[in-house]
């Protein structure tokens, strides 16, 4: 049985008043669902700089306009533009992209979903989602129409948020979870920072690389050598935003061959060279800049 009753500790309340915006955010990362939600957020409030620039970090988002999201999110750039329901949910992007928020205020519940809760939560193969958005009633009929009611009675947005995990909670239990031979190789990525042989991969299983392969696509997303470099690219933007290593050495820590190898992913995932990424403003709490 999954627990996630948070204690007052749990959900941090931060408040931000700078050039990007004004807004109030709350963060809840539950224990008991650890390895399958990264984070349960609620975000209020509006940003002066709209757009938003993010890159791959191996991960899903599941988003909820609350008040009846009366203006629409838009995708700008990095897949085909549209304007997003006021429901739902992206598969893993392996490119960047851009998002301009509504220049009014928003209120928005959103959660930062590893492959193992989402294969696991909407028992869709990940693939089909990677680098697309989806209306939240398509992956799951009448069930999102129920999870907006349930937001919109909650008596305040801790307990939206009590809520949101609540939900994720009950439908985790009544679904199957990942293949235990995928869970094992993502942690054996995830361990080694992206920088391992695939091959060890598929030692290390009782398949077929090719069997393995559809299977771990199936339920990640994406092939194993893609996944590996996103991890390893995620490490390595993490370690740039809040460090000060030359980038010749920034590339051989993180398992790059040289600078002209880390300068490649970093076009190909960010859309930018790692001096620009740099110098960019980072939204606080979030692995996105401001575009």
């Amino acid at each position: 049985m999954l627990k996630i009753d948070p204690s007052s500790d749990d959900i941090l309340t931060n408040r931000e008043e700078s050039d990007l915006g004004v807004w109030t955010q709350l963060d809840w990362r539950p224990r008991g669902l650890a390895g399958l939600v990264e984070s349960i957020s609620l975000f209020d409030g509006s940003l002066n700089r709209q757009r938003e620039r993010h890159y791959p970090t191996g991960e899903l988002d599941l988003i909820l306009q609350l008040d009846g999201g009366c203006e629409p999110f838009r995708l700008i750039d990095g897949q085909r533009a549209t304007a997003f329901p006021s429901a739902s949910l992206s598969g893993l992007i392996v490119s960047p992209v851009v998002v301009e928020a509504p220049a009014l205020r928003s209120r928005v519940v959103a959660v930062r979903l590893r492959p193992a809760g989402a294969f696991a939560l909407f028992g869709i193969p990940l693939h089909e989602l990677t680098g697309t958005t989806v209306n939240l009633h398509d992956a799951i009929g009448p069930e999102a129409r129920r999870l907006a009611e349930l937001l919109d009675e909650a008596g305040s947005d801790k307990a939206r948020v009590e809520a949101m995990g609540r939900w994720i909670a009950d439908r985790l239990a009544r679904h199957p979870g990942t293949d235990p031979r995928v869970n094992a190789a993502v942690r054996e990525i995830e361990h080694a920072g992206g920088d391992m042989p695939i091959a060890r991969l598929h030692a290390a299983v009782d398949l077929s690389p090719k069997r393995f392969t559809r299977l771990f696509e199936e339920q990640v997303g994406v092939k194993p050598k893609l996944f590996s470099r996103i991890v390893r690219f995620r490490r390595l933007a993490a370690a740039l935003r809040t460090g000060s290593e030359p980038f010749n050495q920034a590339a051989l820590t993180h398992g790059y061959y040289d600078q002209s190898h880390m300068n490649a992913e970093f076009n190909a995932f960010a859309g930018m060279s790692p001096s620009q990424f740099r110098a960019a403003t980072p939204f606080p709490d979030s692995a996105s800049l401001a575009d």
